[in-house]
Protein backbone atom coordinates (compact mmCIF):
# COMPACT_ATOMS: atom_id res chain seq x y z
CA UNK A 1 0.00 0.00 0.00
CA UNK A 2 1.14 3.37 -1.00
CA UNK A 3 2.01 6.13 1.12
CA UNK A 4 1.58 9.60 0.09
CA UNK A 5 3.02 13.46 1.81
CA UNK A 6 2.21 16.96 0.85
CA UNK A 7 4.89 19.36 2.75
CA UNK A 8 2.98 23.30 2.88
CA UNK A 9 5.06 26.26 3.79
CA UNK A 10 3.70 29.66 4.57
CA UNK A 11 5.68 32.48 5.49
CA UNK A 12 5.05 33.07 9.25
CA UNK A 13 3.60 36.80 7.85
CA UNK A 14 1.45 35.07 5.00
CA UNK A 15 0.35 32.70 7.60
CA UNK A 16 -0.76 35.59 9.77
CA UNK A 17 -2.77 37.05 7.61
CA UNK A 18 -4.49 34.19 6.20
CA UNK A 19 -5.45 33.14 9.37
CA UNK A 20 -6.87 36.60 10.08
CA UNK A 21 -9.03 36.14 6.66
CA UNK A 22 -10.43 33.16 8.10
CA UNK A 23 -9.19 31.62 5.25
CA UNK A 24 -8.40 27.71 5.06
CA UNK A 25 -6.00 25.17 2.98
CA UNK A 26 -8.33 23.28 1.08
CA UNK A 27 -7.51 20.08 -0.99
CA UNK A 28 -9.64 18.53 -3.55
CA UNK A 29 -8.72 14.98 -4.80
CA UNK A 30 -9.63 13.61 -8.37
CA UNK A 31 -11.68 10.94 -9.03
CA UNK A 32 -12.11 8.69 -12.37
CA UNK A 33 -14.98 7.03 -13.97
CA UNK A 34 -18.54 8.48 -12.71
CA UNK A 35 -16.69 11.30 -11.02
CA UNK A 36 -19.55 13.36 -10.26
CA UNK A 37 -19.34 16.77 -8.31
CA UNK A 38 -15.89 17.46 -6.31
CA UNK A 39 -15.82 17.58 -2.27
CA UNK A 40 -13.36 19.43 -0.50
CA UNK A 41 -11.15 16.47 1.18
CA UNK A 42 -9.93 18.29 3.88
CA UNK A 43 -9.58 22.09 4.85
CA UNK A 44 -7.36 23.30 7.48
CA UNK A 45 -6.24 26.41 9.13
CA UNK A 46 -2.46 26.95 8.44
CA UNK A 47 0.71 26.83 10.07
CA UNK A 48 4.33 27.98 8.99
CA UNK A 49 4.95 24.79 8.54
CA UNK A 50 1.88 21.52 7.06
CA UNK A 51 2.39 18.09 6.36
CA UNK A 52 -0.85 16.43 4.93
CA UNK A 53 -0.38 12.47 4.76
CA UNK A 54 -2.70 9.36 3.35
CA UNK A 55 -2.12 5.99 2.19
CA UNK A 56 -3.33 4.24 -1.00
CA UNK A 57 -6.72 2.71 1.00
CA UNK A 58 -10.28 3.78 -0.30
CA UNK A 59 -13.68 3.40 1.04
CA UNK A 60 -17.12 4.03 -0.38
CA UNK A 61 -20.17 6.03 1.27
CA UNK A 62 -23.98 6.46 0.79
CA UNK A 63 -25.32 9.79 1.74
CA UNK A 64 -29.06 11.50 1.72
CA UNK A 65 -27.25 14.64 1.14
CA UNK A 66 -28.69 16.07 -2.33
CA UNK A 67 -25.30 17.10 -4.73
CA UNK A 68 -25.25 21.00 -4.63
CA UNK A 69 -22.98 23.71 -4.21
CA UNK A 70 -21.78 24.19 -0.85
CA UNK A 71 -23.60 21.26 0.47
CA UNK A 72 -21.83 19.00 3.47
CA UNK A 73 -22.12 15.39 2.75
CA UNK A 74 -23.12 13.44 5.89
CA UNK A 75 -22.02 10.00 5.54
CA UNK A 76 -25.21 7.65 6.16
CA UNK A 77 -23.24 4.36 5.49
CA UNK A 78 -19.76 3.33 4.54
CA UNK A 79 -17.48 0.67 3.85
CA UNK A 80 -14.22 1.68 5.08
CA UNK A 81 -11.77 -0.07 3.81
CA UNK A 82 -13.60 -1.14 0.81
CA UNK A 83 -12.34 -3.96 -1.58
CA UNK A 84 -11.79 -2.69 -5.46
CA UNK A 85 -12.70 -4.74 -8.53
CA UNK A 86 -15.76 -5.32 -6.75
CA UNK A 87 -19.79 -3.82 -6.99
CA UNK A 88 -20.72 -2.95 -3.07
CA UNK A 89 -25.03 -3.23 -3.17
CA UNK A 90 -26.77 -0.65 -1.75
CA UNK A 91 -30.11 -1.44 0.01
CA UNK A 92 -32.11 -1.91 3.25
CA UNK A 93 -30.21 1.88 4.25
CA UNK A 94 -26.75 -0.14 4.18
CA UNK A 95 -24.37 -2.00 2.38
CA UNK A 96 -24.73 -5.64 1.35
CA UNK A 97 -21.81 -8.18 0.43
CA UNK A 98 -19.12 -7.19 -2.06
CA UNK A 99 -20.37 -8.70 -5.39
CA UNK A 100 -18.22 -9.45 -8.79
CA UNK A 101 -18.72 -7.35 -11.55
CA UNK A 102 -16.06 -4.30 -10.66
CA UNK A 103 -13.64 -3.06 -12.83
CA UNK A 104 -9.95 -3.24 -12.33
CA UNK A 105 -8.69 -0.54 -9.80
CA UNK A 106 -12.07 0.75 -9.35
CA UNK A 107 -14.79 0.56 -6.71
CA UNK A 108 -18.60 -0.20 -7.84
CA UNK A 109 -21.55 0.78 -6.03
CA UNK A 110 -25.16 -0.55 -7.04
CA UNK A 111 -28.28 1.33 -5.73
CA UNK A 112 -30.72 -1.11 -4.93
CA UNK A 113 -32.45 1.41 -2.80
CA UNK A 114 -35.86 2.49 -3.49
CA UNK A 115 -35.15 6.02 -4.24
CA UNK A 116 -31.83 7.91 -5.79
CA UNK A 117 -29.10 8.56 -3.09
CA UNK A 118 -25.72 10.31 -3.27
CA UNK A 119 -22.63 7.85 -3.23
CA UNK A 120 -18.67 8.31 -3.60
CA UNK A 121 -15.43 7.53 -2.43
CA UNK A 122 -13.47 8.36 0.33
CA UNK A 123 -10.10 8.53 1.84
CA UNK A 124 -8.33 8.97 5.21
CA UNK A 125 -6.05 11.82 5.81
CA UNK A 126 -3.86 13.15 8.06
CA UNK A 127 -3.55 17.10 8.39
CA UNK A 128 -1.24 18.61 10.75
CA UNK A 129 -1.04 15.49 12.90
CA UNK A 130 -5.08 15.27 13.33
CA UNK A 131 -6.71 12.66 11.24
CA UNK A 132 -9.68 12.74 9.28
CA UNK A 133 -11.19 9.33 8.79
CA UNK A 134 -12.82 8.29 5.49
CA UNK A 135 -13.59 11.87 4.31
CA UNK A 136 -15.42 11.93 1.08
CA UNK A 137 -13.78 12.89 -2.18
CA UNK A 138 -16.57 13.43 -4.81
CA UNK A 139 -20.41 12.95 -4.88
CA UNK A 140 -22.71 11.60 -7.21
CA UNK A 141 -26.51 10.98 -7.75
CA UNK A 142 -27.52 7.63 -8.36
CA UNK A 143 -30.93 6.82 -9.32
CA UNK A 144 -32.36 3.33 -8.25
CA UNK A 145 -31.67 0.29 -9.62
CA UNK A 146 -28.28 2.17 -11.24
CA UNK A 147 -24.92 1.55 -10.84
CA UNK A 148 -21.42 3.89 -10.29
CA UNK A 149 -18.09 3.16 -10.66
CA UNK A 150 -14.93 5.20 -8.65
CA UNK A 151 -11.74 5.02 -9.99
CA UNK A 152 -8.90 6.34 -7.64
CA UNK A 153 -6.22 8.96 -9.44
CA UNK A 154 -3.91 10.05 -6.97
CA UNK A 155 -3.72 13.83 -8.29
CA UNK A 156 -4.80 17.04 -6.08
CA UNK A 157 -5.46 20.40 -6.41
CA UNK A 158 -4.59 22.77 -3.65
CA UNK A 159 -5.65 26.39 -2.82
CA UNK A 160 -6.79 29.04 -0.02
CA UNK A 161 -10.95 29.55 0.24
CA UNK A 162 -13.32 30.97 3.34
CA UNK A 163 -16.30 29.07 4.59
CA UNK A 164 -14.89 25.56 3.45
CA UNK A 165 -15.22 22.56 5.79
CA UNK A 166 -14.62 18.74 4.83
CA UNK A 167 -17.37 17.13 2.59
CA UNK A 168 -18.69 20.24 1.41
CA UNK A 169 -19.81 19.82 -2.47
CA UNK A 170 -17.78 22.26 -4.33
CA UNK A 171 -18.97 23.62 -7.81
CA UNK A 172 -16.34 25.09 -9.19
CA UNK A 173 -12.50 24.66 -8.20
CA UNK A 174 -10.56 28.33 -7.21
CA UNK A 175 -8.91 29.52 -10.63
CA UNK A 176 -5.41 29.67 -8.13
CA UNK A 177 -5.68 26.20 -7.56
CA UNK A 178 -2.20 24.24 -7.51
CA UNK A 179 -2.82 20.77 -9.54
CA UNK A 180 -0.36 18.37 -8.18
CA UNK A 181 -0.06 14.68 -9.21
CA UNK A 182 1.79 12.31 -7.25
CA UNK A 183 1.22 9.55 -9.54
CA UNK A 184 5.03 9.24 -10.00
CA UNK A 185 6.20 11.37 -6.92
CA UNK A 186 5.03 9.97 -3.64
CA UNK A 187 6.56 13.48 -1.82
CA UNK A 188 6.15 16.99 -2.89
CA UNK A 189 6.81 20.11 -1.34
CA UNK A 190 5.17 23.28 -2.19
CA UNK A 191 4.85 26.76 -0.63
CA UNK A 192 2.26 29.99 -0.59
CA UNK A 193 3.68 32.74 -3.08
CA UNK A 194 1.68 36.42 -1.51
CA UNK A 195 2.87 37.87 -4.69
CA UNK A 196 0.44 35.68 -7.01
CA UNK A 197 -1.92 34.75 -4.43
CA UNK A 198 -1.54 30.67 -4.69
CA UNK A 199 0.37 28.14 -4.56
CA UNK A 200 3.86 27.05 -6.15
CA UNK A 201 5.90 23.93 -6.22
CA UNK A 202 9.05 24.59 -3.77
Amino acid sequence: MSSYNLNINIDSNDVRIINQSQQKIVLVKTVGGSSGSKVAWVTFSPFEHNEVSWTEQYGVYASSTQVQNGAEIYKTSAVNPATSEVVYPFENGTFGSPQSGGQTNSYGISNQYSQGFTFGLAQSVTANGNVYDASPLNAVPVLSKQNAIFTPVEKLEVYLQANFNNGVVISQVSSSALALDFTNNSNITIRYDATLGKFVIA
